[in-house]
């Protein structure tokens, strides 16, 4: 990847972004300290724009996350590289939130629900990252199948909005940082995703609608 990046995250319907050099040296970061990603993310990406001039390349964070926040970075990428014809990285939340870690063995939580969280194991090497297991929704109710003899770390925003849930899960594991993603991780991780045309990219958001989910519930209760 050469030229200018410019890499955000709207996950936690807060949002964060930065600017990249062609050589992957940051030269600008920002973030919406907690304000709502509507009405702070178009007039941060416009002051790094004013500043930096127009990239070469887009990176975004596409899910999991706020169902909100998701849809409001993605239209925001997406028009940014329809009107500049810029191509798009688009990363998983969870690998990039293990790329923002640095090198290691990182099962990265975030919490969706009540009973709900997403999972995803990843190892990083020299900013590589390769999937050990990949995000998926998981039931609180039941542990993850964790791949046997692997020295891992658990971090992410789970471990402090879900006390006791990464032990549960795996009792023993060495409890890391539970900050969220940071457009850092994104950019991390775009080094090594692809790009490709805006029309394509679109929110993941690694479960069913709330509809769908209650659909079917209510279908196994009848049964």
């Amino acid at each position: 990847m050469a030229g200018m990046l410019l890499a955000f995250e709207t996950v936690a319907r807060t949002a964060s972004a930065c600017v990249l050099d062609g050589e992957g040296r940051e030269l600008d970061f920002r973030d919406l300290a907690g304000g709502e990603a509507e009405g702070g993310l178009v007039a941060m990406l416009h002051g790094l724009l004013e500043t930096h001039g127009r990239p070469t390349g887009l990176a975004v964070a596409v899910g999991p996350g706020s169902f909100t926040g998701l849809r409001i970075g993605l239209v925001a990428a997406r028009t940014l590289a329809w009107c500049e014809e810029l191509p798009i990285h688009a990363v998983d939340s969870l690998a990039a939130l293990a790329a923002q870690q640095g090198d290691g063995t990182w099962w990265v939580l975030m919490p969706l629900k009540k009973d709900v969280t997403f999972h995803g194991l990843f190892t990083v090497q020299a900013g590589l990252v390769t999937v050990l297991v990949p995000t998926s929704a998981h039931n609180d109710e039941h542990p993850p199948h964790l791949p046997a003899g692997v020295p891992l770390i658990a971090v992410g925003p789970a471990l402090s909005a879900k006390p006791g849930l990464a032990q549960r899960w795996c009792p023993g594991v060495t409890e890391g940082s539970c900050a969220g993603l940071t457009a850092r991780g994104v950019a991390v991780l775009a080094r090594s995703t692809p790009a490709q045309p805006w029309a394509t990219v679109m929110p993941m958001y690694h479960q069913d609608p709330a509809p769908v989910l209650q659909r079917r519930a209510a279908l196994h209760v009848v049964a």
